[in-house]
């Protein structure tokens, strides 16, 4: 009887300890060098070669996850990028593309500090273009027109980095796919 009443209050002290961790993790990033900001840079390379100028931004995301287990979580990723392009000329917008993505992932935590944390990710999802041109790139090339498109699209962060408090952090990421070669933000783990 002894050793069930033991067993029983180290099981409930494990529980209680378990439960003070953070399960959720909720974050917004800002990346550079996308994959949808690679695609629009070779899209408007003829645009380029035409006399416009293409300004690119983001992509600006948001994303979650559930630590099922002190070393794996898995959550999504929503991300939003665009590009414009402008004529030299007439200093109008020809073009602008847009891009939201939403991707599943799964997150591998292996080395968790109070104040530190390193971790590797793998997402992998939809991309949802949009392309629009104004009236006087169409009447100029036969071939502009408004599209909506959809695409794989897809994330590997090789390596990301952490820091902050416990609850409250910021973080770094360098990888390849819709988040960016590099990519930074906060993150709040509750």
């Amino acid at each position: 009887m002894k050793k069930i009443f033991v067993t029983m209050c180290v099981a409930l002290l494990c529980m209680g300890v378990q439960a003070q961790e953070e399960k959720h993790e909720v974050g917004v990033f800002y990346g550079v060098g996308s994959a949808s900001n690679v695609l629009s840079f070779v899209t408007s390379v003829w645009s380029v070669a035409a006399g416009d100028q293409a300004s690119f931004w983001g992509p600006i995301g948001v994303e979650y996850y559930y630590n099922v287990s002190p070393g794996i979580g898995l959550g999504a990723v929503t991300a939003f990028a665009g590009c414009k392009a402008e004529d030299d000329k007439t200093h109008q917008e020809d073009l602008t593309e847009t891009f939201f993505t939403v991707m599943p992932s799964v997150k591998f935590n292996w080395l968790r500090k109070k104040g530190f944390g390193m971790y590797s990710a793998l997402s992998a999802g939809v991309m949802f273009c949009s392309i629009s041109c104004n009236d006087n790139a169409k009447a100029n090339d036969p071939n502009a027109k408004d599209e909506t498109l959809t695409a794989f699209m897809f994330q590997a962060i090789a390596l990301g980095a952490e820091f902050g408090g416990q609850q409250f952090r910021g973080f770094v990421e360098a990888g390849v796919g819709e988040k960016g070669l590099l990519c930074a933000g906060l993150r709040y783990k509750f």
